[in-house]
């Protein structure tokens, strides 16, 4: 195949080294994705491997869709390898195997606010009052319980009767919603999002034939973004490529983010000691940014210690120093940026040439008041907030009512639009679903053909339902959402006085119609479901001329024009949160992030005072840097202050080790606080124990018991 005449000597290696365990660590906008597609490129057209046995691997819909894209531009149509998501990959897996769990492939994914609704029911069922918080807070320990996987057994259990007596003996609210949610999951034959690797991954570990066929069609596996996988991600990376050993990672370790969803830089930095005859290469020129912006990214991301070296440089046209602003109030930043913007759209910039990245959510009140005074359009980017709204969830309940008939699906569909069958009827109807065994539709038609139901609407509900339910192969995702609509809903969102609940119905009619052309035939309603329930905030339209506001996190793979980065000040970037120094140097990732998301320019600011009167000090992240890299303006300063200090090994010792500390003398380790990183450790001479950094200096010492 012919190359383009822009690739360099580092990519063309990578490319052309197709076989065994390879590990690329590239820096930002070094063209590693490009890499990645060329690479399946010349696997299918020069070593002629079938592009069924390569599978390629990401973490958004939307990076899923560009690698797609090129592979398609590449090679045209004869690339029908699999290019998607971890959770697509694994509910592909489930399509075909999760039958072995007594489950059906008709089972729906539930998305993260289903998910709280499911929490707030069965919390009802059992009796555990909920607040809101105290949902969220439920949904966040349900997925660390979901960690052990011994949950899958309770769920796939024929009968039920087990779960119902765990949920009976429980006198801890926890225990008791967790038992009765996954009970609710079993009964309606839905998964999480959680749920969808941990099974498949289950069916790997219980079934050897299930996972030996897997592992035939995956000849050839690659992952990008590979700083980010998670440890069942990995897991799965290693079972996947198993049989032939051929494994592919990019990514960037300075780019790892994600530790509060379980991703961890030590599997993309110890890589070579877990695979034998790793190659390693690296991706080190930038092609995205000026040297200026560079030279301060590279000043900021040295200070880490824990990382894979990498020298990032780029050919780019010099440009504009970064610059450096410290306001008087958050008010007056936000000003300051509304009339950067404004003054570089009166001189021929677009609005959409400028981003503005924020820590945290909360910043973005300021920001709003400000462009709005200023009358600069923007736009705040929370990506699933539109599959959040009521409307569009209707629809797509209707879909999965179609497609799997839940009792979930079922309970939120009848009632939207009111049909003079509440909350009464419903649970009456739960009642005999539940002593008949059957799903509450099933029920719904044994009390329409008794004559115990007559209203109309129900009966139209029901009976079109059905319908579609079993004809939904003949039609078009398109085709059903617009069949849904016609059961009542669409009349009452035209007499809803917002109207912007049918605009937006009506955008995802066309969304679904724009997916189905780009496939170039329909797309089964399976899979087009699996589309919405597996979105995520990355995966949002940002295709106009607005100023765009977003978290970093959300900003990940992204590139602007010009960059802001306000809330420069500690206990907020970086969080009041931190525990530990891995911690602090994850802070410092999140803001290279931000930096090397500009092209062109970037502007860094902070403030002295807090709404409340109270000072604010500037980022100790900003100390250290190159100041040579910086335009300080408006007499502001950078701060002065030591760096993160060296990192010391996560954990030399283990509980019950006799250890010797300067001060406090000899002690045994009672627990080791791997989150907190501290020891718990009982000294000889005191009588309470005292909990000791993972950084101090320990000694190992004998015990002496008398």
């Amino acid at each position: 195949m012919k190359f383009p005449d822009k690739i360099t000597e580092e990519q063309q290696k990578i490319i052309q080294a197709t076989e065994g365990y390879i590990r690329v660590a590239a820096v930002p906008g070094s063209g590693k994705t490009f890499a990645l597609t060329y690479r399946i490129a010349y696997l299918i057209t020069e070593l002629y491997v079938d592009p069924a046995s390569i599978v390629a691997l990401t973490f958004t819909n939307k990076a899923a869709g560009e690698m797609k894209q090129r592979l398609k531009d590449i090679i045209g149509d004869k690339c029908n390898c699999f290019a998607g998501t971890f959770h697509g990959y694994c509910n592909k897996i489930l399509k075909e195997e999760i039958h072995r769990l007594s489950f059906p492939k008709t089972f729906s994914i539930l998305d993260k606010k289903a998910e709280l609704e499911l929490i707030r029911e069965v919390a009802d069922e059992v009796h555990v009052s909920l607040k809101q918080s105290t949902a969220r807070k439920m949904m966040e320990e349900i997925d660390r319980k979901k960690l052990d996987t011994a949950y899958i057994e309770w769920m796939t259990e024929p009968d039920l009767s087990h779960l119902e007596q765990m949920i009976a003996q429980t006198d801890e609210a926890y225990q008791k919603v967790f038992y009765a949610y996954i009970k609710k999951e079993r009964e309606n034959y839905v998964l999480d999002f959680e749920d969808v690797i941990y099974f498949a991954l289950y069916i790997f570990d219980h079934f050897p034939e299930a996972r030996e066929t897997w592992q035939d069609r995956c000849m050839y596996v690659l992952c990008d973004e590979f700083q980010d996988v998670s440890a069942e991600q990995y897991r799965l990376l290693t079972v996947l490529s198993g049989k032939y050993g051929n494994l592919f990672v990019v990514g960037d370790d300075d780019q790892n983010i994600y530790s509060w969803r379980g991703s961890n830089p030590e599997y993309m930095i110890h890589f070579h000691e877990n695979y034998p005859e790793v190659k390693s290469y690296q991706l080190t020129e930038n092609f995205r940014s000026t040297p200026q912006v560079v030279a301060l990214s590279k000043s900021l991301i040295h200070q880490n210690r824990n990382r894979l070296e990498k020298e990032m440089f780029t050919n780019n046209q010099p440009g504009a120093k970064p610059v450096f602003n410290q306001l008087k109030t958050e008010k007056e930043e936000s000003a300051w940026i509304a009339n950067c913007i404004a003054d570089g759209q009166a001189q021929g910039k677009l609005y959409s040439d400028y981003v503005v990245l924020v820590r945290a959510s909360s910043q973005t009140r300021s920001l709003e008041e400000a462009f709005v005074r200023k009358k600069v359009p923007y736009k705040i980017l929370s990506g699933a907030k539109f599959y959040e709204a009521e409307e569009i969830r209707t629809v797509l309940a209707y879909l999965r009512m179609i497609y799997s008939q839940t009792d979930l699906d079922f309970r939120y569909t009848i009632a939207r639009p009111r049909r003079g069958f509440g909350k009464k009827s419903q649970e009456k109807l739960a009642l005999y679903a539940k002593a008949h065994q059957c799903t509450m539709f099933q029920a719904l038609g044994a009390a329409l053909a008794s004559g115990e139901i007559t209203k109309e609407p129900v009966v139209q509900y029901y009976q079109e339902m059905q319908r579609l339910h079993e004809n939904y192969g003949n039609y078009s995702s398109h085709e059903l959402a617009k069949a849904c609509l016609e059961l009542g809903y669409r009349t009452e969102l035209e007499q809803d006085f917002d109207q912007t609940k049918l605009d937006n119905v009506s955008e995802l009619l066309d969304t679904i119609q724009t997916l189905e052309k780009e496939n170039m035939e329909p797309v089964p309603l399976g899979d087009m479901l699996e589309h919405f329930a597996l979105f995520t905030a990355q995966d949002e339209d940002t295709k106009h001329n607005v100023v765009r506001v977003m978290t970093i996190h959300t900003a990940k793979g992204l590139e602007f024009d010009t960059v802001f980065i306000p809330g420069l000040i500690e206990n907020q970037f970086p969080s009041y949160r931190l525990k530990n120094e891995d911690e602090y140097e994850e802070e410092r990732r999140l803001l290279y992030v931000a930096m090397t998301r500009a092209k062109k320019m970037l502007y860094l600011s902070s403030y002295k005072n807090k709404v409340e009167g109270y000072p604010a000090r500037t980022s100790s992240l900003l100390c250290g840097i190159d100041t040579d890299c910086v335009a300080c303006i408006n007499g502001s300063r950078l701060p002065y202050g030591s760096v993160t200090e060296p990192m010391r090994e996560k954990m030399q010792f283990k509980e019950g080790d006799i250890v010797w500390h300067k001060i406090f003398g000899k002690g045994r380790i009672l627990k080791a606080d791997t989150e907190a990183q501290v020891y718990e450790i009982q000294f000889e001479q005191l009588s309470a124990i005292r909990r000791i950094q993972f950084r101090a200096e320990l000694r190992s010492e004998g015990w002496n018991d008398d």
